[in-house]
């Protein structure tokens, strides 16, 4: 009787230890890391989360299974690891799960369990958040209004909000009736808190809303967020606007001659700007068409035009430039031929006339009258006042005639 109770006891005391043993073995077994893919979830958003369990004991221990158990996230492959095998001694081993956020913002915590196959099992809480932010788009410079058919710059300001970095980022302008230059812009990944800069050139054909999607991905989801503003064509603010002023009018027989100043007071520069008149002038002579060139705002340039008309009606002035992106525009102005000046006489007329003005005298004085009027016999006895003078000091006359002189004087002195 006393044996088999020994034996009993015996048995007792070796399942005890087997299973001391084995707790012993179990407890060297930790979580050293978890990491979850994308950092933070958007709601709808899927996931990855991977735990990684590291046995630091001296001997291998058996697992049975390791799950991710959650109420209010969505596990879908919990029975993935069913089956594992045992993890050795210093070794780790990763444990992959794929989650959905079907649920509200917030921070959840589903459970990681890995259960051994002699020893129990180990939990821990993965913290798990969703936020579902997304990116901010500001328009950082637009128009306020839209020239037709002239290309206009927007810059936007791409920003990032999130907690985690997100990659992927494309904006794409769209609208009806818009074109531009460029289909779309990447900007790629941004950075927690970060932001970056957009330019696109438009050009609208009418009014309308112009959207910009922004599509950006949040680990291996998709996202678009959209930013619409209204586009107002019209006549641009910013602009050159060539004004004509300072108009004179001369007439030599059937050719009209107009000069004046054309003047950029618009706010842009004016490029290739011509001056030249329409109907029912007819533009001849030597300056049918005058070039100016290009006009900075607040500058301004002189020309000069041509023309045959007949009759005084007025005869439309025409101020043609164009903006930097090649489109053609035209002003123009009234010029009233019936206070036209004459042009001024040919050859002689014209001195006659000059000296009428200046009471007989030719106002350029000697010179313009030709070689007759120039006073030949005044400079012949100039230059032969110089030359003897010249010869007389070479040959020491005046130095004698300076010693006369101081001796005559000295002598004076002694008499008085």
């Amino acid at each position: 009787m006393r044996i088999r109770l020994y034996v009993m006891l015996l048995l007792i005391a070796v399942c005890t230890g087997a299973v001391t043993a084995e707790e012993n073995t179990a407890a060297q077994v930790a979580i050293t890391g978890v990491a979850v893919d994308p950092g933070v979830l958007m709601k709808g958003d899927t996931g990855t989360v991977t735990v990684t369990v590291t046995n630091n004991g001296q001997t291998s221990v058996p697992i049975a299974r390791a799950a991710l158990l959650g109420n209010d996230l969505s596990v879908q492959d919990s029975g993935i690891y069913s089956s594992v095998s045992n993890l050795g001694a210093g070794n780790s081993m990763d444990f992959t799960f794929t989650v959905q956020a079907d649920t509200a913002d917030g921070i959840y915590y589903p459970s990681f369990y890995l259960d051994y196959r002699d020893a129990g099992s180990l939990r821990y809480p993965v913290p798990v958040k969703v936020e579902s932010s997304g990116l901010e788009v500001s328009v950082l410079q637009q128009p306020e209004v839209y020239a037709e058919e002239r290309t206009e710059t927007v810059t936007l300001l791409i920003g990032n909000p999130r907690e985690n970095m997100v990659s992927g980022v494309t904006v794409r302008p769209v609208g009806e009736g818009i074109e531009t230059t460029q289909t779309s812009a990447f900007v790629g990944d941004l950075q927690p808190g970060g932001s970056a800069e957009v330019t696109f050139d438009l050009r609208a054909s009418q009014s309308t809303d112009l959207t910009f999607e922004t599509t950006y991905r949040n680990g291996m989801n998709s996202h678009t967020a959209a930013t619409t503003v209204p586009v107002e064509v019209g006549e641009g603010k910013v602009r050159a606007e060539p004004v004509v002023n300072n108009i004179n009018v001369v007439q030599s027989g059937g050719q009209f001659t107009v000069s004046g100043d054309v003047n950029n007071a618009g706010l842009e520069e004016a490029k290739s700007v011509v001056v030249t008149v329409a109907e029912p002038a007819i533009p001849s002579g030597a300056y049918p068409a005058y070039v100016v060139g290009a006009l900075e705002p607040d500058d301004f340039s002189s020309f000069e035009v041509t023309f045959t008309a007949s009759g005084t009606s007025p005869v439309p002035l025409l101020v043609q430039y164009k903006d930097g992106d090649g489109n053609a525009y035209e002003t123009s102005c009234s010029v009233d031929l019936r206070g036209a000046g004459t042009a001024a006489p040919a050859n002689g007329d014209v001195e006659n006339m000059a000296a009428s003005k200046s009471g007989g005298r030719n106002p350029m004085g000697t010179f313009g009258g030709g070689l007759q009027n120039l006073p030949i016999t005044e400079i012949l006895v100039g230059l032969l006042v110089v030359v003897g003078a010249l010869v007389a000091w070479r040959k020491g006359l005046f130095a004698a005639a300076v010693r006369k002189g101081r001796a005559r004087l000295g002598r004076d002195r002694d008499e008085d």
